[in-house]
């Protein structure tokens, strides 16, 4: 068994990968809703929304990443919680990377965007592992 996968689970079909795979799509909906009709509205009414708007990228992001990553390699229930942490992480050591980068900038908004939706995705991954198992895969 792999940390975030195995072999016989990777081809196979389950109930766990649809819910995951509907709900990275949804994340990746809300995610460019909030990208490319919010934040302009935010920025041209001078709303103040104490950062959401700019941070939405790595809030939803994530989720979309943890959703979509556990479609795809269609891991076990204590898997899916290491691969959650392993994107979050990945995350904000890039965030801390950026200003090494051309033109990066670091954004501590954005490394908490990325704690509060990695923080948001552990219920939910708890909430898809409850109702899957209730049904046999």
């Amino acid at each position: 068994m792999g940390w975030f996968s195995s072999r016989d689970r990777f081809l196979k079909p389950s109930r766990s990968r649809a819910v995951f795979l509907l709900l990275g799509a949804g994340a990746f909906a809300v995610t460019e809703l909030g990208r490319f009709v919010l934040r302009p509205l935010v920025r041209q009414h001078g709303t103040d929304d104490f950062g959401l708007t700019g941070s939405i990228g790595n809030l939803g992001g994530i989720l979309v990443m943890i959703f979509l990553g556990c479609a795809v390699l269609n891991p076990t229930r204590k898997q899916s919680f290491r691969l959650a942490a392993f994107y979050s992480l990945g995350f904000v050591i890039y965030e801390f990377v950026q200003p090494l980068l051309p033109k990066g900038v670091f954004d501590r908004t954005d490394v908490i965007a990325t704690g509060i939706g990695y923080l948001v995705s552990l219920p939910i991954l708890t909430g898809v592992w409850h109702a899957c198992s209730s049904r046999p895969d």
